[in-house]
């Protein structure tokens, strides 16, 4: 089965298992808490792996214009589906696009390039290397780049397997070989985790600053979600300090990290 099989079969399930969550609603809202930080203007907006379409319908409601591409088919059908039922198809097109399809879309089309909850994480170092390339030919001067990505180390993870005496689990996310994440009971996908500090970007990168944030440090990872529903004050605070009491060094022992790599339209300004 392909990676875009395995995805598009837990397409119809992938909203109740995360999206729609407490610990996932959460982790989302820090992504747009983020997102409005960022950008100003009224974007046109190319999304990557939109999955089942919830960022591209909150950034269409905002009046920004938004391409949403995913290699899933699956995916793009419950998108649409959730786009027509919000009254979103005119700032909202879809299209089923794999990463090594982009290329085909028109250069200088896009203000902001977007990519949420580990889809880079699918595709292995030297595979994003050259997609970085490929994702500037595609933005406009002075455009830029935000991608949530999951890291190398994250303290919650580390934490609760070692708890369990699971020293193996714990340490999964170290390895430099792809780790083969489960995504449902029976449906697994290759795993690159990323260390924000160590993305390699292209040599020929010029004019850019590259600002890191964390996603996920103090709220938990999402599979910790029934254990914390029986601790729900407890949750509640770690929201809190989410929201609060967050720093960019948090970024690399976070569930995820959210990188924003801009681009700057000459030296100097």
């Amino acid at each position: 089965m392909t990676e875009q099989e395995v995805f598009s079969d837990i397409a119809e399930e992938y909203d109740i298992q995360f999206t729609d969550t407490s610990i996932g609603k959460e982790q989302r809202y820090r992504v747009w808490h983020y997102l409005n930080k960022s950008v100003n203007a009224k974007p046109g907006v190319l999304e990557l792996n939109c999955g089942t379409g919830t960022d591209a319908i909150w950034m269409a409601e905002k009046g920004w214009n938004v391409l949403a591409t995913d290699g899933s088919k699956g995916m793009i059908r419950v998108a649409e589906k959730k786009i027509r039922n919000a009254g979103l198809d005119s700032p909202v097109q879809t299209e089923v696009l794999s990463f090594d399809q982009l290329k085909h879309l028109p250069d200088d089309s896009f203000d902001l390039i977007f990519s949420n909850f580990g889809g880079l994480n699918c595709i292995p170092p030297d595979e994003l290397k050259m997609l970085w390339r490929v994702l500037e030919q595609k933005l406009r001067p002075g455009g830029q780049i935000i991608a949530v990505i999951m890291g190398k180390f994250c303290w919650w993870e580390t934490l609760y397997f070692l708890a369990k005496l699971n020293v193996k689990q714990a340490k999964r996310r170290w390895s430099k070989q792809p780790v083969m994440a489960t995504l449902s009971a029976d449906s697994q996908v290759k795993t690159w985790y990323y260390h924000p500090a160590k993305l390699h970007f292209p040599e020929s990168w010029k004019y850019l600053t590259i600002s890191t944030y964390p996603i996920g440090f103090w709220i938990p990872p999402s599979y910790l979600g029934s254990f914390f529903s029986k601790f729900p004050r407890i949750l509640q605070l770690l929201i809190f300090l989410e929201n609060h009491v967050t720093f960019s060094w948090m970024a690399k022992a976070a569930d995820h990290f959210l990188i924003r790599i801009s681009f700057k339209l000459e030296d100097g300004l």
